[in-house]
């Protein structure tokens, strides 16, 4: 007989008893309390360092022991520890445990979540796509993101004329131009999943400064940023990127609670896209396959893109110490300005052909090209 605490699985009161184990039945005695429990249907939970032991009836009531009761009730009632709990116990065993959890968490990250990702990004329907670039541009708009033009239609048309240029005969959707101010992106452009291209003033208005108006190397500068930012709808990034965040919100949600990350994590998604250095690499290389499909030079495009990586916020992380901003560099889920202009002008290897229909289906991204 033992000194107990006992909840009835109904409410929250608490009482007070004691506990004895007779022969096939559990007995608890109290002052406003008599039960009796057969002992094959109570079970014993696993016991925890000086934690109470906890003893479940079938009716969803339950015992607290604490102190040296703990051990008696487990001699008396026959407990004997599970593999698991032996196991924990040998600090060896425990610690391959660790390191096999660890190698498979990691490896589910780094292989397992972008399989299953672009599995499902494949799956897509192009409804999705429609859905998630009107979702996108309808948030831009009414966090005043983007706003109207203040470039005058003749200027929007040129921008227009040179994307007609270079829009493949078969896009995976089609694609349209948008040319919208915003003070919170600046010199940028975005790619929308269902085929919509946002310029923005300044990109157009840095590519004007830097050449007076669209002579051939603004025209060719401009027509690299568009043909960068088609390649990423045609190889459906957005979408990739937006199932393989989800997918790792979901397995943080299993690991450490909280699955209410998982839903509202997706706006935020949309709004912030941003690609993979491995995606960006990619959209470069099918603007270049792009720009040499209909002769123009890239090397204007790399000239833009050292350019835009001197500017002011981008140019004081090139000052940093040689040794922070190679560690940088190498952390960086993104390629450097300098290192995108070098394989730009080398004629990277390409990896995307532009009349290619890839498969899966994207959301919103800036992308500074």
């Amino acid at each position: 007989m033992t000194s107990a605490i006992y909840f009835d699985g109904h409410s929250a009161r608490m009482y007070q008893v004691l506990l004895q184990v007779v022969a096939d039945r559990v007995e608890l005695h109290g002052t406003d309390l008599q039960k009796t429990y057969p002992r094959a249907d109570t079970r014993l939970a696993e016991p925890f360092a000086a934690a109470p032991a906890v003893l479940y009836f079938n009716d969803g009531g339950r015992c607290e022991v604490a102190g040296p009761g703990r051990e008696e009730l487990a001699a008396v009632l026959g407990y004997r520890k599970s593999w698991v709990v032996r196991w924990q116990e040998r600090w060896l065993a425990a610690l391959a445990a660790l390191v096999l959890l660890v190698a498979l968490i990691v490896a589910t990250v780094f292989w397992g979540v972008p399989a299953a990702a672009e599995k499902i990004a494949a799956a897509l329907p192009a409804s999705a796509d429609a859905a998630l670039g009107k979702s996108a541009l309808e948030g831009l708009e009414a966090k005043r993101i983007l706003n109207a033009t203040r470039l005058s239609d003749q200027r929007v048309e040129q921008v227009q004329a040179l994307m007609n240029r270079i829009v493949p005969a078969h896009p995976r959707v089609p694609v349209r131009l948008l040319v919208r101010a915003s003070d919170a992106l600046g010199a940028n452009a975005l790619a929308l999943p269902d085929g919509t291209i946002v310029v923005t003033d300044q990109m157009i208005l840095d590519i004007l400064d830097k050449n007076d108006d669209f002579d051939d190397s603004g025209a060719a500068a401009l027509t690299g940023v568009l043909a960068h930012e088609i390649g990423h709808i045609e190889r459906r990034h957005a979408a990739r990127v937006l199932a393989r965040t989800s997918l790792t919100a979901a397995l943080s949600a299993t690991l450490f609670g909280d699955f209410s990350a998982v839903a509202a994590g997706v706006p935020a998604v949309l709004m912030n896209m941003q690609y993979s250095r491995e995606m960006e690499l990619e959209a470069d290389d099918y603007a270049l396959a792009l720009l040499r499909q209909h002769a123009i030079a890239p090397g204007p495009l790399a000239d833009l893109l050292e350019y835009l990586g001197n500017m002011p916020g981008v140019r004081e992380q090139r000052n940093m110490p040689r040794w922070l901003s190679k560690s940088m560099a190498y952390t960086s889920s993104h390629p450097s300005s300098e290192e995108r202009a070098a394989r730009l002008r080398a004629g990277a290897p390409i990896s995307a052909q532009p009349a290619a229909d890839p498969s899966g289906s994207p959301t919103a991204h800036s992308s500074r090209p």
